[in-house]
């Protein structure tokens, strides 16, 4: 039965069709990309399945009982309190179990030393708790919440910080990491790879595969759909279309789409230029005639076949000054510090002519420092940074600081070349700012206008030593495909900061690992970086693994023991108690014994009161020892069951 059905869905705003009778089907457990251009209606996709949006028409099925977890690109409040406070919040009912466990186990731990005795009613309890905990994996929840946390790339030091005290990125990884601990169905993700180093990429990948509930992710890191889907959703011109397969796949097929539909578009094409010319150049005769109106007619009624869309995505152009020196940038034991504390310390390191640079490393490691520094844009507190001769650099920074956000897009470019008002929109067309566009502020522009007008100002200058600090930022995968296919193809040194694996793995020749201050070379293409670390993952996994199963064992060793001990308690005290009882039942049995002895004495028949009394007291002890046989039958009955156990 499958677990989400969309069909014929319309949404609209005002007049702008986003989305237009999207059909679609999901079954439980499975892993699906949704990809598409800008402002293709993902997002909208993905609000309407979560409930946040309506569609205008068509219907929505889920399953009965389905559990839906939504984590949307715009920053969302998050509730007060602590991270850990935060991702204790789905796992609530397991730590509800286990403070019931500890009040309890005290309440019988006292009982047991003040009264002596346990009641039967609390250790029944006691024992369901402790079943229903370790069926819902309580003993691994801290394992659990601290494995989420770690991979995504928090300390345990963050556990303990105010969420208001976190940054945009950290607190959409609380969020991400909070969804990722629920017990769902279906997970929907927009743009998740957001703000993720390459470590926590990894782990997410490798989670996200591992996850029993099914998956709709919307990402244009394609090394990510790679790793994790099994099937694309491609939203295009509001339709959308299915491939199985992961996003490499669903590429092959797309270019044999392409190429098949023109090589049909061009078929028709030469047919219908045929049938037009001898439409156009048919005799006068009657004959003709007939034959001209039936070609006519047929031509009316063939149905047309669109030529395949190109995407529509600018054209990057990059000026080149030409080549530089053989020593490009030369770090000689530098120190960079802010406020303080040293981001690093005696760095030093070379890159020569053509080298295409992949510098990577964990969020905060500096990366974007270190660019600032060759750039001339910071200056180091110690050592020295130093280009060869004849480099000129061009720098592309992750925050586009170079752009005023109070000028518009024309005054942009005007003000960063001797391009006038209609080279400059000329100049805008090619990175798609057409019309009214062009006079929009910078600061009213999204995250990828701002991106592609970085780039538009990138390519008025010329150099021979490109950085580039995170240049995929919110870009489509079109676009990414552009600027791809233009640094293939620069002739200069080459050093880029991203996250996109697949970006990096065709462009870079060497890998720059910055991470605590020190640097790790690596002479070899980013690609060949990435096996090894999945190697050196893996064998580490080994032995963790391994590490894990003697804590397990341990832990399991542990439990059994507690386990044994309370048994053996439990036992010592109901024994305790039976021994007890077997001294008054003696104790009964001997008065009842003395009392039939005293009523079947002739010297006390006609004493009336003291026969009364004797009969009453008899029957009393009696009743008395029955009750204490019960009672001693019952411990016996317990002490039997604890021998039957485990």
């Amino acid at each position: 039965m499958p677990l989400l059905t969309l069909s014929q869905v319309t949404k609209a705003y005002g007049a702008e069709v986003i989305l237009d009778g999207i059909t679609l089907q999901m079954q439980p457990g499975e892993k699906a990309g949704l990809i598409g251009p800008n402002g293709s209606g993902k997002t909208t996709l993905l609000k309407i399945i979560a409930a946040e949006s309506e569609a205008d028409e068509g219907e929505l099925h889920l399953a009965r009982g389905a559990r839906i977890g939504y984590l949307p690109q715009e920053p969302r409040p998050l509730s007060e309190g602590t991270l850990r406070r935060h991702l204790e919040h789905p796992l609530r009912h397991i730590f509800d179990l286990k403070t019931e466990m500890d009040r309890l186990e005290k309440k019988i731990s006292e009982q047991a030393e003040t009264e002596g005795r346990t009641s039967e009613g609390d250790l029944e309890r006691y024992a369901a708790l402790t079943n229903r905990f370790e069926q819902e994996g309580g003993y691994q929840v801290e394992k659990r919440l601290l494995g989420v946390a770690r991979g995504l790339g928090f300390s345990e030091a963050d556990l303990k910080r105010p969420l208001s005290t976190f940054s945009g990125g950290e607190k959409t990884r609380a969020r991400l990491a909070g969804l990722l601990l629920q017990d769902l169905d279906l997970l929907l993700l927009d743009e998740p790879t957001n703000f993720l180093d390459l470590s926590a990429l990894d782990w997410l990948e490798k989670f996200l595969r591992d996850l029993n509930c099914a998956l709709l992710v919307v990402s244009h890191d394609r090394f990510f759909l790679d790793r994790v889907v099994n099937r694309i959703f491609a939203l295009r011109n509001h339709k959308i279309k299915a491939y199985s397969g992961n996003y490499s796949a669903y590429q092959k097929q797309l270019d044999l789409d392409r190429l098949s539909g023109e090589r049909d578009y061009r078929h028709q094409q030469r047919i219908k230029a045929r049938q037009e010319r001898l439409v156009r150049e048919a005799k006068a005769d009657e004959r003709s005639k007939r034959q001209a109106r039936s070609r006519q007619k047929g031509l009316t009624k063939m149905e047309e076949i669109e030529r395949p869309d190109e995407d529509r995505g600018f054209k990057l152009g990059l000026g080149y000054s030409g080549r530089s020196g053989r020593q490009v940038v030369i770090f000689d034991q530098v120190r960079k510090e802010f406020d303080g504390k040293a981001v690093f310390d005696d760095l030093s390191f070379e890159i020569n002519w053509g080298d295409r640079i992949a510098l990577i490393g964990p969020n905060g490691a500096g990366k974007s420092t270190l660019l600032k520094l060759i750039a001339g844009t910071l200056t180091p507190e110690a050592g020295a940074v130093r280009l060869g001769p004849a480099v000129r650099v061009t720098y592309f920074a992750q925050e586009q600081e170079q752009l005023n956000p109070h000028l518009n897009l024309l005054e942009t470019i005007t003000a960063a070349s001797e391009l006038d008002l209609k080279e400059a929109r000329n100049h805008l067309g090619r990175y798609l700012f057409k019309g009214d566009d062009v006079f929009k502020r910078v600061s009213e522009l999204s995250g990828g206008e701002k991106n592609r007008l970085a780039l538009a100002r990138l390519a008025l200058k010329s150099g021979n030593c490109l950085l580039m600090d995170e240049p995929t930022s919110h870009l489509d995968l079109p676009a990414l495909e552009e600027i791809e296919k233009v640094l293939a193809h620069y002739p200069g040194t080459l050093i880029i900061v991203s996250h996109d694996r697949y970006f990096l793995k065709g462009l870079a020749n060497r890998v720059f690992e910055l991470e605590n201050g020190v640097i790790r070379v690596y002479n070899h293409s980013f690609d060949r970086y990435l096996s090894e670390k999945e190697l050196a993952g893996k064998q580490a996994g080994t032995n963790e693994k391994e590490q894990e199963q003697k804590r397990e064992g341990k832990r399991k060793k542990q439990e059994e023991h507690r386990r044994r001990q309370a048994e053996q308690k439990h036992r010592r005290r109901l024994k305790d108690q039976q021994a007890g009882l077997e001294e008054e039942i003696s104790s009964r049995e001997a008065e009842i014994k003395a009392l039939e002895e005293t009523l079947a004495t002739p010297d006390h028949y006609g004493d009336h009161t003291t026969l009364a009394e004797k009969g009453n007291r008899l029957e009393q002890a009696r009743s008395e020892l029955a009750a204490l046989i019960g009672r001693w039958e019952e411990i016996s009955e317990r002490l039997d069951r604890l021998s039957d156990g485990p």
